[in-house]
Protein backbone atom coordinates (compact mmCIF):
# COMPACT_ATOMS: atom_id res chain seq x y z
CA UNK A 1 0.00 0.00 0.00
CA UNK A 2 1.43 3.36 -1.01
CA UNK A 3 1.54 6.32 1.43
CA UNK A 4 -0.30 9.44 0.39
CA UNK A 5 1.54 12.70 -0.23
CA UNK A 6 0.26 14.16 3.05
CA UNK A 7 1.46 11.11 4.99
CA UNK A 8 4.87 11.35 3.35
CA UNK A 9 5.06 15.06 4.14
CA UNK A 10 4.00 14.39 7.73
CA UNK A 11 6.70 11.74 8.13
CA UNK A 12 9.32 14.04 6.66
CA UNK A 13 8.18 16.92 8.91
CA UNK A 14 8.50 14.69 11.96
CA UNK A 15 12.01 13.70 10.90
CA UNK A 16 12.89 17.33 10.26
CA UNK A 17 11.37 18.39 13.57
CA UNK A 18 13.34 15.73 15.40
CA UNK A 19 16.58 17.07 13.88
CA UNK A 20 15.42 20.62 14.56
CA UNK A 21 14.83 19.80 18.21
CA UNK A 22 18.27 18.26 18.44
CA UNK A 23 19.70 21.43 16.89
CA UNK A 24 17.93 23.61 19.46
CA UNK A 25 19.32 21.60 22.36
CA UNK A 26 22.79 21.49 20.80
CA UNK A 27 22.69 25.26 20.26
CA UNK A 28 21.67 25.80 23.87
CA UNK A 29 24.63 23.67 24.98
CA UNK A 30 26.99 25.83 22.93
CA UNK A 31 25.51 28.99 24.42
CA UNK A 32 25.93 27.52 27.87
CA UNK A 33 29.60 26.89 27.15
CA UNK A 34 30.18 30.63 26.73
CA UNK A 35 28.80 31.60 30.13
CA UNK A 36 30.78 32.39 33.30
CA UNK A 37 28.84 30.02 35.57
CA UNK A 38 30.52 26.99 37.07
CA UNK A 39 29.55 23.61 35.64
CA UNK A 40 28.82 22.48 39.20
CA UNK A 41 25.90 24.88 39.47
CA UNK A 42 22.43 23.75 38.55
CA UNK A 43 20.21 26.70 39.44
CA UNK A 44 17.01 25.42 37.83
CA UNK A 45 14.99 22.66 39.46
CA UNK A 46 14.50 19.69 37.14
CA UNK A 47 10.75 20.33 36.94
CA UNK A 48 11.25 23.92 35.75
CA UNK A 49 14.00 22.92 33.33
CA UNK A 50 11.75 20.18 31.92
CA UNK A 51 8.85 22.61 31.38
CA UNK A 52 11.14 25.15 29.69
CA UNK A 53 12.67 22.55 27.34
CA UNK A 54 9.25 21.11 26.53
CA UNK A 55 7.86 24.54 25.68
CA UNK A 56 10.94 25.41 23.61
CA UNK A 57 10.52 22.21 21.60
CA UNK A 58 6.79 22.70 21.12
CA UNK A 59 7.25 26.29 19.96
CA UNK A 60 10.01 25.28 17.56
CA UNK A 61 7.93 22.40 16.19
CA UNK A 62 4.88 24.63 15.64
CA UNK A 63 6.94 27.20 13.78
CA UNK A 64 8.70 24.63 11.59
CA UNK A 65 5.42 22.84 10.75
CA UNK A 66 4.07 26.20 9.59
CA UNK A 67 7.24 26.68 7.53
CA UNK A 68 8.19 29.76 9.52
CA UNK A 69 11.57 30.57 11.05
CA UNK A 70 11.81 30.75 14.81
CA UNK A 71 11.78 34.43 15.82
CA UNK A 72 14.79 35.56 17.87
CA UNK A 73 12.70 36.63 20.87
CA UNK A 74 10.77 33.36 21.20
CA UNK A 75 13.32 31.76 23.55
CA UNK A 76 13.35 34.82 25.80
CA UNK A 77 9.56 34.94 25.80
CA UNK A 78 9.35 31.30 26.93
CA UNK A 79 11.97 31.88 29.61
CA UNK A 80 10.10 34.94 30.85
CA UNK A 81 6.84 32.95 30.95
CA UNK A 82 8.51 30.49 33.33
CA UNK A 83 10.32 33.19 35.34
CA UNK A 84 13.72 31.88 34.23
CA UNK A 85 16.74 34.08 33.52
CA UNK A 86 18.78 33.16 30.43
CA UNK A 87 21.87 32.86 32.62
CA UNK A 88 20.11 30.25 34.79
CA UNK A 89 19.14 28.21 31.73
CA UNK A 90 22.70 28.40 30.42
CA UNK A 91 24.15 27.35 33.79
CA UNK A 92 21.77 24.39 33.92
CA UNK A 93 22.69 23.40 30.38
CA UNK A 94 26.37 23.60 31.28
CA UNK A 95 25.75 21.43 34.33
CA UNK A 96 24.13 18.77 32.17
CA UNK A 97 26.70 19.11 29.37
CA UNK A 98 29.29 17.84 31.84
CA UNK A 99 26.98 14.94 32.77
CA UNK A 100 25.73 13.46 29.49
CA UNK A 101 24.40 10.25 31.04
CA UNK A 102 22.29 12.12 33.55
CA UNK A 103 21.11 14.48 30.82
CA UNK A 104 20.28 11.53 28.55
CA UNK A 105 17.95 10.08 31.16
CA UNK A 106 16.49 13.51 31.90
CA UNK A 107 15.99 14.31 28.23
CA UNK A 108 14.22 10.99 27.69
CA UNK A 109 11.54 12.27 30.08
CA UNK A 110 11.16 15.35 27.82
CA UNK A 111 10.74 13.10 24.78
CA UNK A 112 8.20 10.97 26.66
CA UNK A 113 6.23 14.10 27.60
CA UNK A 114 6.21 15.35 24.01
CA UNK A 115 5.12 11.94 22.70
CA UNK A 116 2.33 11.72 25.29
CA UNK A 117 1.05 15.15 24.25
CA UNK A 118 1.20 14.09 20.61
CA UNK A 119 -0.88 10.97 21.36
CA UNK A 120 -3.45 13.03 23.25
CA UNK A 121 -3.76 15.48 20.35
CA UNK A 122 -4.32 12.64 17.87
CA UNK A 123 -7.23 11.08 19.74
CA UNK A 124 -10.72 12.01 18.61
CA UNK A 125 -12.52 14.02 21.25
CA UNK A 126 -15.56 12.61 23.05
CA UNK A 127 -17.78 15.09 21.22
CA UNK A 128 -16.48 13.84 17.84
CA UNK A 129 -17.25 10.27 18.82
CA UNK A 130 -20.64 11.21 20.27
CA UNK A 131 -21.59 13.16 17.13
CA UNK A 132 -20.58 10.24 14.90
CA UNK A 133 -22.53 7.81 17.09
CA UNK A 134 -25.59 10.10 17.01
CA UNK A 135 -25.42 10.42 13.22
CA UNK A 136 -25.11 6.63 12.86
CA UNK A 137 -28.05 6.15 15.22
CA UNK A 138 -30.21 8.63 13.28
CA UNK A 139 -29.38 6.88 9.99
CA UNK A 140 -30.26 3.47 11.45
CA UNK A 141 -33.57 4.87 12.79
CA UNK A 142 -34.45 6.29 9.35
CA UNK A 143 -33.70 2.96 7.67
CA UNK A 144 -36.01 1.13 10.08
CA UNK A 145 -38.88 3.61 9.57
CA UNK A 146 -41.51 2.57 6.97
Amino acid sequence: MMASASQSRSISLRRGTRWGLFGVVLGLFFLAGCSTFSSEEKPLPDSTFARVLTDLHLADARRSMEGLPTPPGLRDSILSHHGVRPSDLEATLRYYSRRPRIFGAFYQSIIDTLQARQRINRRPSRTDTTDADTARSDTEDQERSP
